[in-house]
Parts: structure tokens; C-alpha cells; sequence
């Protein structure tokens, strides 16, 4: 089963290269310019160079698009306030109380959510977005959470991911001292 995978993904290689090469890609002033040295992400042209594909990913198929991703960053994070993210939160939340500490809490809403920074650390970093609000837990408290949201940190690093922390409900203190590794 390896080696099949391992074939494939080798004559997918060799596919991408030659129709690469024969696009004229890899040569001139394209995205490896500078006599074949890498563009860190805040350089990387926009592809208005001659035979820049901006489609590239939708030419390879589906498995080119999961084998030869193009590995910078894209910079394409959800807002504080989107669904899937606030979801994600209160799901694991729940999860994590039920599993682990035997609790039956979970977190009804949330509000005043707001942005707190946007890719402290620069631009070759993995893209976050640092968010806070507070959640309306199953008790009646309101707490604050603190939350990432990160590109390309999901499952397997196929989408983007979140890392959050209750304040006062970091039981395993995961995020010490008091949910501080869980903001810039």
C-alpha cells in the first residue's frame, strides 16, 4: 500500500514537472526568482509574471491539490465572529468537560467577541487571528474566552484550526498562567 502511494505520488511529481517546465514556470522571473531562491510571504509576486496560472491548484485535480499544495501561506483566516469557528469552540468545549472532568458544562453563546490581533509576529509566521469574547456557560456564569484561529492548523494541516482557553475552567493548565499562552 506504501509503495503504491509512493509511486503515484512520484509520477504525480514528475507530471506536475514537465507540464511546469513546459509552461515556463520555473524560469525568468517567476515565483522563484533571484536565480532560484524562495520569496519569503511577504514577497511573493502576484502572479501578473508571464505564464502565471492563478488557478493552479483547480488544474491539478483533486490529489494535486492535496500533494503539491503551494507550501506559503496564504493568509486566509476565518473573522472572530464566524459560526464554524464559535461551533468548533463549544463543541470541544463540551467534549472536553464531559470526557475529562466529568462535568456536564458547555457554553450557550457567546458575545462581545472582537479581534485582539491580527499576525502578531510577522508575515513568516503561521497566519493567526487572536480573538476574545465572552461565553455563556450551561451555569449561569459568563466567562471570558480567549481563542486562535490559525491557518492550516486543522487536521493534518489540510484546514485552518483553533486553539481556546476558559478563563478559569484551564483544569489541566494547558494555557498557564491564567489562559495567557492562549493570547499574543
Amino acid at each position: 500500500m506504501r509503495i503504491r502511494a509512493l509511486f503515484a505520488g512520484l509520477f504525480g511529481l514528475v507530471l506536475i514537472a514537465s507540464d511546469a517546465s513546459a509552461q515556463g514556470l520555473w524560469q525568468g522571473d517567476g515565483p522563484r526568482g533571484l536565480n532560484g531562491s524562495t520569496y519569503t510571504t511577504g514577497r511573493v509576486p502576484r502572479g501578473d509574471y508571464p505564464g502565471a496560472h492563478t488557478d493552479q491548484l483547480g488544474r491539478l485535480g483533486p490529489v494535486g491539490a492535496v500533494f503539491f499544495r503551494d507550501p506559503r501561506f496564504q493568509n486566509a483566516l476565518l473573522p472572530c465572529d464566524d459560526a464554524a469557528a464559535l461551533d468548533r469552540i463549544r463543541a470541544r468545549f463540551a467534549e472536553k468537560e464531559a470526557k475529562f472532568w466529568n462535568s456536564p458544562l458547555t457554553i450557550a453563546g457567546f458575545d462581545r467577541v472582537r479581534v485582539v490581533a491580527s499576525n502578531p509576529w510577522g508575515q513568516n509566521n503561521i497566519p493567526r487571528r487572536y480573538c476574545t469574547g465572552r461565553a455563556h456557560l450551561s451555569d449561569g456564569r459568563v466567562r471570558t474566552v480567549s481563542y486562535a484561529i490559525m491557518e492550516d492548523q486543522g487536521f493534518a494541516g489540510f484546514t485552518w484550526g483553533v486553539e481556546w482557553c476558559v478563563h478559569g475552567l484551564d483544569r489541566g493548565r494547558s494555557f498557564d498562567p491564567a489562559c495567557r499562552m492562549a493570547r499574543p
